[in-house]
């Protein structure tokens, strides 16, 4: 299997993107396929999607947007100030607008005491906060939605890593969601390989990035 540091990954996407022209919106669509593959749908119904404001956030409101056209309950927590988010996240935002109400920004106590409660609804989270990008210890909003998802008591699927873990070391940075699944996009991530709890309830899915993309950054960074 081959597997990745955050850096690789990072070039890897970047160079899909910019050099070889690979839509990213292309990306995160079939990244939201792959996450929803892996749910069983005769059994989970009810879900919550909790989603940062970059492209790991647009995977998570692209999940969101295709559970809501399969007419599934789905309930939008989005943390992080949406004027600085991915154009990716954006469309999909102004998508998900037209399918529901329950679209909630997660910001003051109010917000939180209003998610802690409403988590009761739904049996599934999937979670979007972190990407494999994450340099920074998480503090304030960010770490006490990692707690209340953690102590939900439901079934949590991670987009690509769990929220809070680097995606190099494996190390914690601060909070990191306790998931029961990991959907990780087109390659392994070291950080997750290198720490059974995490590799043995990881999934890798194919989403689109040429192998081409993958061979150039690898023969580049090794030389």
């Amino acid at each position: 299997m081959l597997v990745v540091d955050k850096n690789q990954m990072i070039a890897i996407d970047k160079y899909a993107i910019e050099q070889l022209k690979i839509p990213a919106l292309c990306l995160v669509e079939r990244a939201a396929l792959a996450v929803i593959k892996n749910i069983n749908l005769d059994i989970r119904k009810t879900f919550a999607i909790v989603a940062g404001i970059g492209n790991n956030g647009a995977d998570g409101l692209a999940v969101a947007r295709n559970l809501l056209a399969r007419d599934y309950y789905v309930d939008t927590y989005i943390i992080g100030n949406i004027d600085k988010a991915s154009d990716e996240f954006i469309l999909n935002y102004e998508a998900i607008k037209n399918l529901t109400e329950n679209i909630y920004m997660v910001d003051t106590i109010a917000d939180l005491e209003f998610m802690e409660e409403n988590l009761s609804n739904v049996t599934t989270i999937i979670e979007g906060i972190f990407g494999t990008g994450l340099d920074r210890t998480i503090s304030g909003t960010y770490a006490y939605v990692i707690s209340l998802i953690n102590s939900s008591l439901k079934y949590i699927i991670s987009i690509d890593v769990p929220s809070g873990l680097d995606s190099t070391s494996g190390d914690s940075w601060g909070e990191i969601v306790d998931c029961d699944l990991i959907v990780s996009m087109q390659l392994m991530k070291q950080g997750v390989f290198e720490r059974s709890i995490y590799k043995n309830k990881c999934i890798v899915e194919d989403i689109g990035i040429p192998q081409k993309a993958i061979n150039h950054i690898l023969d580049k960074m090794a030389d």
